[in-house]
């Protein structure tokens, strides 16, 4: 289990929880995209995570995101090293479409594709477009056919499916992925129904940020699941990272952040069934997807510390956020990773 780093890609905009104009949203351009990712991959980060949606549920819906499937093929042949990961929402593009273009971003970026499935929790951006959206637990059935057919599409000639959501006749997609047998599936999730799909299909189980006694637990029922379907599994976490000299003065800083925070955007269509929403609850705005719950604030000494008992709690994968992207990715390179044994195993005793 080798510990990696990576970054969010910034596709709404900045990583704080405030409603802001359209116009004043610049970070949500491909262009500083583009510039942040390619530092990311100079620094040492080996991985980025683009999420895919079609609104902006951070700034406001008027606010500008970018797509992330045109976003990520843009970055490939603008990268060297980086994988690109793509939170797919399954119930969102028809999975023969997607197995065409993670084929060729694939290709395109020299096998540095992978795709993150994603059941969603908000059905406005579904329904805007006339797009089914299954209750929650049946969500996960889909994603299930959906990853079944990627996985169908990319390593044979032809094959045929018949599921519930999904049929397909004679199926035929080129060229394949240069990544073998697949390009990694990343697979998110709380409940019940994503804890079982990820140990049956999932390489890794990307989670939401959250204290390291929870983290333990969520693993552990999905090594379990794995370990009943005959295989294993590997773990990422997503946190929001503030370092400075002192534990007190990244509290400090901390404070000041969640004091730039605003109301969040009224959002309708939203599931409140999904753990997801619940976890990133927790995050109170500063930082998405769990947020600092991880506790990952303070000197360069003590993230780092806590870093590693995540790891050796069997946390391969840290997908990290900053504010200010820029000021603060480039702290967390020359402060932390140097005391962190980046592409070295943790201990086996370590296994969650």
């Amino acid at each position: 289990m080798t510990l990696r780093m990576g970054v969010w890609a910034p596709v709404w905009g900045t990583f704080l929880g405030r409603i802001e104009k359209p116009e004043t949203v610049k970070e949500a351009s491909f262009a500083h995209n583009a510039r942040y990712i390619q530092r990311a991959e100079e620094l040492g980060f080996e991985t980025t995570l683009l999420l895919d949606r079609s609104l902006n549920s951070i700034k406001g819906l008027g606010a500008p995101v970018l797509e992330a499937w045109i976003t990520a093929a843009a970055l490939a042949p603008i990268t060297k090293k980086i994988e690109l990961i793509i939170a797919a929402k399954s119930a969102y593009r028809h999975p023969s479409l997607v197995a065409q273009m993670g084929a060729n971003i694939d290709c395109i970026s020299g096998g540095r594709f992978a795709i993150n499935i994603v059941s969603g929790w908000w059905a406005l951006e579904n329904e805007m477009a006339g797009i089914p959206f299954p209750p929650h637990d049946e969500r996960y059935d889909l994603s299930e056919e959906v990853m079944h057919i990627l996985k169908s599409y990319w390593t044979k000639e032809r094959f045929s499916f018949k599921g519930k959501y999904f049929q397909i006749t004679d199926g035929v997609t080129a060229p394949k992925p240069v990544r073998k047998p697949w390009p990694t599936f990343y697979f998110g999730g709380e409940s019940t129904a994503a804890v079982k799909l990820a140990g049956k299909a999932a390489d890794v189980f990307l989670f939401n940020g959250r204290s390291l006694t929870d983290a333990r637990e969520l693993m552990t029922a999905v090594n379990h699941e794995a370990q009943a379907s005959g295989r294993s599994i590997r773990h990422g976490m997503s946190s929001f990272i503030v370092c400075r000299d002192t534990d007190e003065e990244a509290q400090a800083e901390l404070d000041r952040l969640f004091s730039l925070i605003t109301e969040p955007p009224k959002l309708t269509g939203v599931d409140r069934a999904a753990q997801h929403r619940k976890t990133s609850a927790k995050a109170g705005g500063v930082g998405s997807n769990g947020g600092t719950a991880t506790g990952l604030v303070g000197s360069p000494e003590t993230i780092a510390e806590r870093i590693m008992a995540f790891h050796e709690a069997g946390v391969e994968l840290f997908l990290l956020q900053f504010h200010p992207m820029f000021e603060e990715m480039e702290r967390f390179a020359s402060e932390v990773m140097p005391l962190l044994p980046l592409g070295e195993k943790a201990p086996e005793a370590a296994k969650a």
